[in-house]
């Protein structure tokens, strides 16, 4: 069986045959997904971690459908507020900042 090849305007083959023309479908099971987490490393499951925020999943599930956002809220853990250390100097109290005039001459 011959596939029809024609030349695309940017001067790429363009495949027109039949198989082409059917749209990818992608399967992603809950269990794939989890084995995937598994093989990551530390900082790619820092920054899917951080990633794991309400607004992302929604725009994920427009990109790849309702499941992804359901998929990735169950697999991932939600990140954690940022703890400053008790050790820090306080933050400078209101009033007190840079924005002084200098002393007059």
């Amino acid at each position: 069986m011959e596939e029809e090849m024609r030349q695309g305007m940017m001067g790429a083959d363009v495949n027109t045959s039949p198989a082409a023309a059917q749209p990818m479908e992608l399967r992603v099971s809950a269990r794939q997904v989890s084995n995937n987490l598994q093989n990551l490393g530390e900082q790619e499951r820092e920054l899917i971690t951080q990633l794991n925020v309400p607004q992302f999943r929604d725009f994920m599930s427009k990109v790849f459908g309702p499941e992804f956002g359901m998929v990735m809220q169950e697999a991932i853990p939600e990140p954690q507020p940022q703890v400053s250390p008790q050790g820090e100097s306080p933050a400078p109290t209101q009033g007190q900042g840079m924005m002084t005039q200098p002393p007059s001459q």
